[in-house]
């Protein structure tokens, strides 16, 4: 997948997995089942210990183990990526370090929460990211309604030009103007880091999303992506977008993965268990998740039955 003098290895559908924890621990069984099913269902890569993770709540112990089962369990078949966000750059090259010898085939690395740097500061913190890991593409990630760091465009256009291995940007926002002024450097792969604006994101040149939604229906997920990159214009374009929506508007409706873990509970008897501070889902918003999963024919009848 090369454009310009650049390597572009990760597009298409690559789906933000949540944890699978019981009684406190990694529930290694479910993950393994879960990534297979993604691997079968058509994700086009997978992302272990992003913000769907609740990776600000696990130690370096438990990511490690995580990324050495998802390598593992993929074996080479999609790539993965791994979530190697901190508010320190000491603490981001140190999980990098171990992600790396893991094997991940990427990082995705969010700007430095709760610190906030400046423009100077985010140049810094990913330009040593970068050399410490000098073989292994990064992905830029950008969601300042969680991090209170907001990388502007001309700071993601600086490091894909200037840093052979920052190859794109998970830009988390539903701005047309910020879309658009990030499309459209051959040096920066631009992914869809909100899933209500992917198809927008598709039309002004992104090279994929990176979804939450993409749990529930990867498979769906997937066609919706190939086929915006492809042809916006076609009809089945609108037609997945608006099937769709509901059930993305109410992955909206809480801290993220509290309403995804209870869809997916609902959906396949995943565990719903989170890590505090995050709490479950209250009933309101698990009824509105089971209508919108029963409209598109996605719902365990007897798995939401039971719960």
């Amino acid at each position: 997948m090369g454009r310009g003098n650049k390597q572009h290895p990760f597009a298409g559908s690559i789906t933000a997995l949540p944890t699978p924890i019981r009684n406190g621990q990694l529930d290694e069984a479910t993950l393994r089942a879960d990534i297979e099913f993604h691997v079968t269902g058509g994700s086009q890569g997978l992302v272990l210990t992003g913000s769907t993770g609740e990776s600000a709540s696990m130690s370096l112990a438990e990511r490690r183990q995580i990324w050495s089962l998802g390598v593992d369990q993929v074996d080479g078949r999609i790539p993965i990526l791994a979530g190697v966000g901190a508010p320190s750059t000491q603490a981001s090259l140190e999980m990098a370090q171990v992600a790396v010898q893991v094997g991940v085939q990427g990082l995705l690395a969010v700007t430095p929460y709760y610190t906030v740097p400046d423009a100077r500061g985010q140049v810094a913190h990913f330009e040593a990211l970068a050399k410490a890991q000098p073989h292994t593409p990064i992905l830029l990630y950008n969601v300042p309604t969680r991090t209170g760091c907001d990388m502007a465009p001309a700071t993601a256009h600086a490091l894909a030009n200037s840093v052979e291995n920052i190859v794109g940007i998970k830009e988390a926002s539903r701005s047309l103007a910020r879309i658009d002024a990030l499309c459209g450097n051959p040096n920066l792969d631009v992914f869809a880091g909100d899933d209500l604006a992917m198809v927008d994101f598709l039309r002004r040149g992104a090279v994929g999303a990176i979804t939450v939604i993409g749990n529930l229906m990867p498979r769906e997920v997937a066609e919706l992506v190939g086929l915006a990159a492809i042809n916006p214009s076609d009809r089945r374009v609108e037609q997945l977008e608006t099937s769709l929506a509901p059930l993305m508007a109410c992955l909206t409706l809480g801290p993220n993965p509290t309403p995804l873990k209870a869809a997916l509970e609902l959906q396949r008897g995943y565990p719903g268990e989170l890590r505090l501070p995050l709490m479950p889902a209250e009933s309101g918003l698990r009824d509105r998740l089971r209508v919108a999963l029963t409209a598109l024919g996605c719902l365990d009848v007897e798995a939401s039955l039971q719960h």
